[in-house]
């Protein structure tokens, strides 16, 4: 089985596309873990308005933050593996299926993606590696070659290094995966588009600026 992390805050206007990716999947043995933390929209009545047992909810109230809320889901995993997904992010359908295959050999498997607007229209995509050599060389040089959403991960090196650090919300993921990189972890992303990931003014990607290299 897989656990799935979704941390969301006001997801209303695309968690269900969001849901329903994870839900479509070909691979079906997974749990999806939903965290709010300080929601005031209408996300709950969304995700509490599906009847799928492998949904599990958890409502931290005004107990902000993406990576505290992704640190509170980790201790909630029931499985050996841990996929991430944002709440305006959409896999493919295949995408579980086809990175399975790869978790034998491999302690983080991505993908690439494409870059997605508000109206769901391809806008780009970033340039990443395939190679565990290429994808640490390139992220130790302060460009993130694993996108979040696309990773699958084991349990226990998420543990080993205390998950993810609260004071970085919206580079939580990077600092993330510099962490498994110095614990010499094998990396691949596999050379397909899995996942769509969505830019808008209201995104971490865009609102949130940190000194990279101090991080480094």
């Amino acid at each position: 089985m897989i656990s799935i992390l979704l941390a969301t805050y006001n997801g209303e206007k695309y968690i269900k596309k969001s849901v329903d990716s994870i839900l479509n999947q070909t691979f079906e043995n997974f749990e999806l873990l939903v965290g709010f933390n300080g929601t005031i929209d209408n996300s709950k009545q969304i995700l509490n308005s599906y009847n799928d047992p492998r949904i599990k909810i958890f409502d931290y109230f005004d107990d902000k933050g993406k990576a505290k809320t992704l640190n509170k889901l980790l201790k909630k995993v029931n499985s050996e593996w841990i996929c991430l997904q944002d709440d305006d992010d959409v896999w493919m359908k295949n995408k579980l299926e086809k990175q399975i295959n790869f978790l034998k050999d491999h302690d983080v498997v991505g993908s690439y993606i494409k870059y997605i607007d508000e109206y769901n229209n391809i806008i780009g995509e970033p340039k990443l590696y395939s190679s565990d050599e290429d994808i640490k060389y390139y992220s130790l040089n302060g460009i993130n070659q694993i996108a979040n959403t696309t990773a699958i991960f084991k349990k226990t090196d998420a543990i080993e290094v205390n998950g993810w650090d609260e004071n970085l919300d919206g580079i939580e993921d990077y600092d993330f995966w510099l962490k498994l990189i110095k614990k010499n972890k094998k990396f691949i992303n596999i050379q397909e588009y899995m996942v769509f990931h969505r830019i808008h003014s209201n995104s971490n990607f865009n609102t949130k600026k940190y000194n990279l290299t101090k991080i480094l």
